[in-house]
C-alpha cells in the first residue's frame, strides 16, 4: 500500500509538500517478511520538481506484518497532527482520494 500525505485538500500534482507512506512485502528467506517506508517530499525551485527525502525505513526480516502496520499507523497519526491530513491511497495502481481517517489506539489490528 502506498499512502500520500498533504496539509492542502486540493494538491497540485508535483508541487505540494508531501510525505509518502509504504507499506509492503518482500521476499526473503523465509517466505515473504514486510517492509515500511516513509518519504518527505518538498518542492525544489532549481530543480523545478518534488523531491524525496527517507524519513525512515524499515526492512529487516524479522519485521512482522503487525510491526509494519504500527510503524504506518504510528507515522500517519504524526503526520496527522501536523496537519497532514489529506490523503491518497494507491491500491496497486488504482488512486483514490478520501479524508484523513483517525485510527484510535489499540483499534489497529491486522
Amino acid at each position: 500500500m502506498i499512502e500520500t500525505l498533504y496539509k492542502i485538500p486540493r494538491p497540485e500534482e508535483g508541487k505540494s509538500e508531501c510525505y509518502v507512506l509504504v507499506l509492503t512485502t518482500r521476499a526473503a528467506s523465509g517466505g515473504k517478511v514486510c517492509a515500511f517506508m516513509a518519504e518527505h517530499g518538498t518542492w525544489n525551485d532549481d530543480l523545478q520538481r518534488v523531491v524525496y527525502h527517507v524519513d525512515s525505513i524499515c526492512t529487516e526480516e524479522e519485521l512482522t506484518y503487525q510491526n509494519a502496520w504500527s510503524m504506518y499507523d504510528n507515522a500517519k497519526r504524526s503526520l496527522a497532527g501536523k496537519g497532514f491530513i489529506h490523503s491518497y491511497i494507491r491500491h496497486n495502481v488504482r488512486k483514490e482520494p478520501r479524508a484523513h481517517e483517525y485510527v484510535e489506539a489499540g483499534s489497529v489490528s491486522a
